[in-house]
């Protein structure tokens, strides 16, 4: 695994500096919040029409993070790191709550310098990007002219979903790409920490397998980690990050066209039980995905033991696992 490198002599710059470090609190590390925006964040904003003001439209920021309420605890860890924002429930149907700010002074002096220092490494740097153009327009007050606020719509006319694929694949392959030999950034590993808590899971597969004609019972145990294709470049560098496993489906990573033609979803698929439980050791999970792990490695350690080869190890392994993940 790779060292990080990246964050050692940056430091907080924003428009009001004293105010902005006197709120920030290192509970979590830099490049933990930028982890868990990557994986279960983003910068949005909502354009709504209101005949009371000068252009006939009401235009506001939101930053937020989501976890499932279960989790709300790494909410609040944020909300702390910051200084600022609410946690406030996002959906009652999903069962999930969120980290929100939308003020603009925070969105300012707080969250927009963060971000700048520690970006985003998937393509939602894209969106921080123009997310961040129309909030200085806001501060200008460009926004409550006729100009702002189309120079507004055209910017967010291109944000999220509305984004395209090849802009997005193309911004993470050029900027996770160090070198002419296709090396990969070096990934900090508190990124790789929260980013595996919001879009990794941890498996045991239980089956028969068959080897020369004997059949006997398999056991296999993997972290995985699936993004949208786009993002395939994002999985290229965790695979350099632990110098091992493989994506899921196979093709030409670095040809767009067939990347397109991927499914909508890749997966990174990691096996070394050895290397995974040395870094959850070290980075442990910080939501209840932490329960998940500590149950996935109860299984490799029977595996160890050769559990799996015996009637009352299997049943054992089988009821560990089928309390993990969503059925827990």
């Amino acid at each position: 695994m790779k060292n990080n490198n990246l964050n050692s002599s940056l430091e907080i710059n924003n428009i009001n500096k004293d105010n902005t470090k006197s709120k920030i609190n290192l509970k979590l590390k830099p490049w933990q919040i930028t982890g868990l925006v990557d994986s279960e964040g983003g910068f949005f904003i909502s354009i709504s029409k209101n005949v009371t003001s000068l252009t006939g439209f009401n235009i506001k920021l939101e930053f937020k993070v989501t976890q499932k309420s279960h989790s709300e605890d790494i909410l609040y860890d944020i909300k702390e790191y910051f200084g600022c924002g609410n946690v406030v429930i996002d959906n009652r149907k999903t069962d999930t709550k969120k980290y929100q700010i939308s003020a603009l002074s925070d969105i300012l002096n707080i969250i927009i310098p963060h971000f700048d220092n520690y970006p985003c490494l998937t393509s939602k740097n894209l969106n921080f990007k123009d997310w961040k153009k129309i909030a200085l327009i806001m501060y200008e007050k460009k926004h409550l002219t006729k100009k702002g606020l189309e120079e507004i719509l055209n910017i967010s006319s291109n944000m999220n979903k509305k984004r395209s694929f090849e802009e997005k694949y193309n911004f993470c392959f050029n900027s996770l790409i160090i070198s002419k030999e296709n090396k990969f950034l070096d990934l900090s590993p508190y990124w790789v920490q929260t980013f595996l808590n919001g879009e990794g899971m941890f498996y045991n597969y239980i089956s028969d397998k068959k080897s020369r004609g004997k059949v006997y019972q398999g056991c296999d145990s993997s972290i995985e980690i699936a993004q949208n294709s786009h993002d395939i470049a994002v999985l290229l560098a965790i695979k350099n990050f632990f110098n091992g496993g493989y994506i899921k489906p196979k093709y030409d990573f670095f040809d767009l066209s067939e990347c397109m033609k991927s499914r909508s979803l890749n997966r990174y698929i990691f096996r070394d039980t050895k290397v995974i439980i040395d870094f959850v050791k070290e980075y442990p999970m910080l939501t209840r995905k932490q329960l998940d792990y500590l149950d996935w490695k109860k299984i490799v350690d029977l595996k160890s033991e050769g559990a799996h080869k015996t009637s009352e190890g299997l049943i054992l392994m089988k009821q560990i696992i089928s309390k993990m993940n969503s059925k827990r």
